[in-house]
């Protein structure tokens, strides 16, 4: 195959999708259900989530995988699976601090700086905040973009670690931030209806919930209920879509920078 265009990235990824829908959302709507259970219900939603990007990559390359081998696979790594994630999310946590640092300067430089009684200098203060506040989503998106595939290598290759992973994501998407960026716009546009959906049905939910809480408490426990089931739901209407658009740009990826290596690296 050759390397796919933003478009076809998409298509490809929807198509997996839609064509594997029922197993996908079994295994996202299950995985979700592991997030009651601490620690070790964690360690199963983020293998889980491997699992579904896996099945999804072996689509692509046209070599399908049964969702048990597929776990086969995952299993011995659920733990790495739990490390990556929470090693992303330090590593985002820790690069938010000294950009929210930077703003609160920035802001404080403002004040300090221009006239707030000009006319003038109010609106060169207001632009600089603004400005700086660009720059920290801007970072902030090139970073994730950086670290978007992390739990492909793990799910795919051997001889993976959750340290490694994050190293693997990070070189694969060298330079291919716009790109990723603009793939993942086009993918919440899509998503755009379901989201909206989902939101409006929680919000329902979470009315009915209150109302019932002041009038028949055994009911709001049902509603509550039910409104993690919704939440479950929609997120495992969601998942696996990312999670194949995601195998979608991994593949391309490494098509892209590895060439016939690919075959020799699974």
């Amino acid at each position: 195959m050759k390397p796919l265009s933003v478009g076809n990235v998409v298509s490809a990824g929807l198509r997996i999708y839609r064509d594997n829908f029922k197993q996908y959302f079994k295994s996202a709507f299950l995985g979700y259900l592991w997030i009651l259970v601490p620690v070790y219900g964690w360690a199963k939603y983020s293998a889980m989530m491997g699992m579904i990007a896996r099945l999804a990559y072996q689509e692509v390359t046209e070599q399908p995988e049964t969702a048990r081998d597929a776990q086969r696979n995952v299993k011995p790594k659920m733990w790495d699976f739990l490390v990556a994630g929470i090693l992303v999310g330090l590593i985002l946590f820790v690069a938010i601090i000294p950009f929210s640092i930077i703003i609160g300067l920035v802001g404080a430089m403002a004040g300090f700086i221009f006239d707030q009684n000009s006319p003038i200098g109010m609106v060169a203060g207001v632009l600089l905040i603004i400005v700086a506040l660009l720059l920290f989503v801007f970072g902030l998106l090139w970073l994730i973009s950086r670290l978007f595939l992390v739990e492909l290598p793990l799910a795919v290759e051997e001889n993976v670690t959750a340290t490694s992973t994050i190293k693997r994501s990070w070189n694969l998407t060298k330079g291919s931030v716009g790109r990723i960026q603009l793939i993942v716009l086009i993918g919440f546009l899509i998503s755009l209806p379901i989201l909206v959906v989902t939101n409006i049905a929680s919000l329902i939910f979470q009315t009915l919930i209150g109302a019932g809480l002041e009038n028949a408490p055994s009911l709001a426990a049902i509603g509550t209920i039910l409104y993690l089931l919704l939440a479950f739901a929609g997120g495992a209407l969601m998942i696996p879509f990312w999670q194949a658009i995601k195998a979608v740009i991994y593949y391309d990826l490494r098509l892209r920078r590895e060439g016939m290596d690919i075959d020799l690296r699974k």
